[in-house]
């Protein structure tokens, strides 16, 4: 009989990625933290957010992430992600 942890090891699929979009992301926050003069650490340190993980792509913020970070430089999530563009319409 198989533990529980390898059962739930079968059933759970990989995690879908767009890594355009997580591109597009990171190098918004970055411009973000560039127009502001803010290094990784004062983000972090105000966020409480690991934003050298983050931008390196190792973990994909998810909205409530980007949602502190644009309450933190006074954006709303529209302004956030109008620059991106993304996906384009065709």
């Amino acid at each position: 009989m198989e533990s529980f942890f390898a059962l739930m090891g079968k059933q759970r699929k990989k995690q879908r990625r767009d890594e355009e979009l997580l591109r597009k992301v990171i190098l918004r926050i970055k411009d973000l933290r560039s127009t502001h003069h803010h290094s990784q650490e004062q983000l972090n340190a105000e966020t409480e957010i690991d934003i050298a993980n983050l931008e390196t792509g190792s973990n994909f913020p998810n909205l409530t992430t980007i949602s502190i970070i644009c309450r933190f430089y006074g954006i709303t999530l529209d302004e956030f992600f109008a620059p991106l563009n993304y996906p384009p319409k065709e």
